[in-house]
């Protein structure tokens, strides 16, 4: 049997990079779970040392996590729930509201050119995916996914954007 190809978007410019980093969970809390979060956080060591293995324990303060919780609407209860785990341990965490207003396409750049990982909340894929489309941001997240490594991680509907 063969199994049919998926047409790409039309936004799509390339396919998935084959450096790919990423944990896509059930729920977006599970992201933020003590047996989890060390796992995210060695991805992204690994991805900022390009090494394979790693031969010291990660710093979590060398660490940037850029939060995304427009499927889940930018609400602050769901970004505390989602990333409290890693602001405990001292993880340079930055929230992209991008729900109600539109920040300078220069400010979004910043935010994921200096993340090492980029969590999205879960929630309504089709809401976050049309709204980060108009602004640009998609973009923006497959060329540091495709040209720096960034690893991607998302819970429930996040973890369908994250692949995207």
């Amino acid at each position: 049997m063969t199994i049919p190809r998926l047409k790409k978007h039309p936004s799509h410019s390339s396919s998935l990079p084959q450096n790919l980093r990423g944990i896509f969970a059930g729920s977006g809390t599970l992201l933020n779970h003590p047996e989890m979060g060390p796992h995210l956080l060695s991805l992204a060591h690994k991805s900022k040392s390009k090494s394979k293995s790693i031969s010291t324990a990660v710093d979590p303060s060398s660490i940037t996590l850029l939060y995304l919780g427009t499927p889940s609407y930018d609400l602050p209860d769901k970004r505390l729930a989602q990333t409290s785990w890693y602001v405990e341990r001292g993880c340079r965490v930055i929230s992209l509201d991008v729900v109600e207003t539109a920040p300078a396409t220069a400010y979004m750049q910043e935010c994921v050119e200096g993340a090492d990982i980029i969590l999205v909340s879960g929630g309504n894929t089709s809401f976050a995916m049309r709204r980060w489309r108009r602004l640009g941001l998609d973009g923006m997240m497959r060329e540091a996914v495709a040209r720096r490594g960034v690893v991607m991680a998302g819970g429930g509907g996040g973890g369908l954007l994250g692949g995207d």
